[in-house]
């Protein structure tokens, strides 16, 4: 019995560190997705992602891969550290684009009634 429960275990704990090497390299596209501007596969790959951490989180850490699972989560919150350095660039560059528009949009329509006034 304690040898079958061993193996459930083992077979847990094997699980638990493929499901977080799959974040890391999840992580790491998105950083990738990010540098192209292609935030639509950023999002669609947070949403597998976070379905992960949570499973990978939902038990205990054995002792004994503790080392391991802490060696993961620095790359992991360094990942995400330079993710949200690119994300903030990205928010900053489409907010400069929409004060950009704004005032294009207030000059042409000033413009059309400079128009519409002076055309008999």
């Amino acid at each position: 019995m304690n040898a079958a429960l061993t193996e459930v275990q083992l077979h847990d704990q094997v699980s638990s560190c493929r499901r977080l090497a799959r974040v890391l390299v999840m992580t790491r596209k998105m950083v990738e997705h990010a540098d192209a501007g292609d935030w639509e596969s950023v999002a669609d790959i947070e949403r597998d992602r976070r379905d992960d951490l949570k499973l990978c989180f939902s038990q205990a850490v054995p002792l004994a891969e503790s080392d391991v699972v802490a060696e993961a989560l620095a790359v992991l919150l360094h990942l995400n550290e330079e993710l949200m350095a690119r994300l903030k660039v990205a928010r900053s560059t489409v907010m400069q684009q929409g004060r950009d528009f704004s005032r294009k949009r207030t000059a042409l329509t000033s413009y059309q009634g400079v128009e519409a006034v002076a055309s008999p």
